[in-house]
Formats: structure tokens, C-alpha cells, sequence
């Protein structure tokens, strides 16, 4: 099995601080800064990308969750209650 070849270059401009702490980071993890890197950003576009999921549904099922959603809310006691209570750390 042959390893994949890598053929895109990414070039960054970021300040020395922001360098030397992800250096400090990467070497903590036995990894190369290019390791490092790669590996938070694909994490972090997966993660984007996975709070843009598409819920498809038909319009029967759209509309009776929007008229759920529309409709005004239920006051339960027991949360009026704890609302209305006064807390010693609060004005």
C-alpha cells in the first residue's frame, strides 16, 4: 500500500508568538508543527462543518413544527417559582 502523496501548499503569515505557541503545542504532542496544524484544522472544519447539517423533511412535517414553534409558550410552575425566588448574590 502506497502512502498518499501530498500536492497542495498552504503559506501562512502569523505572528511569532502565535509560532512559538503552537510549536510549544505540537512538540508536546510528538507531532511536527505541520502535523500539528493539519490535524487541528481539519478537526475544526469538521466540526463547522458538521453544524451546517441539512434536515430535509416535507412540508407537512415543516409546518407542524412551525406552528409548534409558533405557538406561545406553557408557563410551568415550578419554573415561575425558581424565577421569582431571590438569590442572597444577585441585586
Amino acid at each position: 500500500m502506497s502512502a498518499l502523496r501530498k500536492t497542495k501548499t498552504v503559506n501562512l503569515r502569523i505572528e511569532p508568538e502565535t509560532h512559538d505557541l503552537i510549536a510549544r503545542a505540537a512538540e508536546v504532542c510528538g507531532k511536527s508543527i505541520t502535523a500539528f496544524m493539519t490535524e487541528a484544522s481539519v478537526y475544526t472544519a469538521q466540526e463547522e462543518l458538521l453544524d451546517q447539517r441539512f434536515i430535509g423533511v416535507s412540508a407537512e412535517v415543516f409546518d407542524a413544527v412551525s406552528d409548534q414553534l409558533a405557538a406561545p409558550g406553557v408557563a410551568r410552575d415550578n419554573l415561575v417559582k425558581l424565577f421569582q425566588t431571590k438569590v442572597e448574590w444577585m441585586d
